[in-house]
């Protein structure tokens, strides 16, 4: 029998972590991800059910909640939670039965990589990256945007950490590019 082995998103057994001038770059593997959208006429009574799961009001719109259990704003009624993959690994079945029918709920963990970025001035080093204007971007708010023409999401959870969430088959890519901005970032 064939053993298989997990990869992350940059292709190593370990999630990758980098330090570039004052920055650190992280792979963030250890978090299951599903698509939430409200079925037709529903959006208030999923965002209900949302802010039971998270403990704390559903994300708005350009949203971001922190916690063991996260959700950010993609779009309207729609949102993206993630929580631990150690707890959630099915993270479908782990939530379907909350939304009661009024929502469905797509599993995205294998879709996508996500990269924790911590270091001062960030404002910078994103200014560098994407067209998202960082001053309105502070700890609890998420923005879509593209960086090196691959669709991202760009999460603020502090004034000195970030995250940025893209598709799995550009992490290579999208890893580049945050770290050439991180050691052209002036601090």
């Amino acid at each position: 029998m064939s053993k298989l082995l997990a990869v992350s998103p940059l292709g190593f057994t370990t999630p990758h972590k980098d330090i570039v001038g004052a920055y650190t770059i992280s792979e963030v593997t250890d978090q299951a991800m599903a698509s939430v959208t409200a079925r037709k006429d529903c959006g208030a009574a999923v965002k209900t059910m949302l802010t039971k799961i998270l403990k704390q009001p559903a994300p708005e719109v350009g949203g971001y909640c922190t916690g063991e259990i996260e959700a950010f704003w993609t779009g309207q009624s729609q949102w993206m939670l993630t929580a631990p993959f150690d707890d959630y690994e099915d993270i479908v079945a782990s939530f379907s039965g909350t939304f009661k029918g009024r929502a469905s709920l797509t599993e995205q963990s294998d879709g996508w990589c996500r990269f924790a970025i911590t270091g001062p001035n960030l404002d910078r080093l994103c200014s560098l990256l994407c067209n998202i204007d960082m001053r309105g971007l502070r700890a609890g708010k998420a923005s879509r945007t593209s960086i090196e023409h691959i669709g991202c999401f760009v999460l603020r959870s502090a004034d000195d950490a970030m995250q940025i969430i893209g598709p799995r088959s550009s992490a290579r890519s999208l890893h580049h590019a945050i770290c050439t901005a991180a050691k052209s970032a002036p601090f």
